[in-house]
């Protein structure tokens, strides 16, 4: 809809009265899918602080993600937004919300603590060395889990056993709760 929009007013004639209501258009839809990102953020933080517990996320360098191949996905989600919405919603429920360097939290096995390269579309987090195997994101968020909570993957002295009782799933923005 919004395409249609704007590529209506790109032919619209400069300083036309047609443009100008045009525009006012165009603005409106824009207007229109800011209000439901914002609703959505506004909702998932309420969400995860809802669950009474400290919320952990990666602290990621959007600015650089922004000018990277994934410009539009970045951008469209609106990810500083909604964390500038969780910091100041979990400020006022008394919570905190935690960020963790991102550095290695998919790579690094969650239960040793050794480092398993992974390329991107690998999607399955398999160590070798403790025989731990779990869904990527999973792995990252119990990783960033442990950091946010103070003590490194070793330190955690987490088992496969112990891992695979963890129910928790890695939500939204790559979060989990603390």
């Amino acid at each position: 809809m919004r395409n249609q929009l704007q590529r209506s007013l790109s032919r619209k004639k400069k300083g036309s009265n047609r443009r100008k209501k045009a525009i006012k258009r165009v603005g409106k839809a824009h207007l229109k899918v800011s209000n439901k990102r914002k609703d959505f953020h506004y909702k998932t933080a309420l969400k995860l602080l809802q669950q009474g517990k400290h919320v952990a996320h990666e602290k990621l360098n959007i600015k650089g993600l922004a000018k990277s191949r994934l410009t539009k996905s970045v951008n469209d989600a609106g990810w500083g937004q909604f964390l500038q919405i969780l910091s100041i919603k979990a400020e006022r429920a008394g919570l905190l919300a935690i960020a963790v360097l991102p550095g290695g939290t998919s790579q690094n096995c969650s239960g040793c603590g050794h480092k398993v390269n992974k390329e991107l579309s690998d999607r399955w987090h398999s160590c070798h060395h403790c025989g731990c195997s779990l869904d990527r994101d999973h792995n990252a968020a119990i990783n960033i889990k442990h950091r946010a909570v103070g003590h490194s993957v070793l330190k955690a002295q987490a088992t496969p056993d112990a891992i695979a009782g963890v129910t928790e799933k890695p939500t939204l923005y790559a979060s989990a709760s603390v």
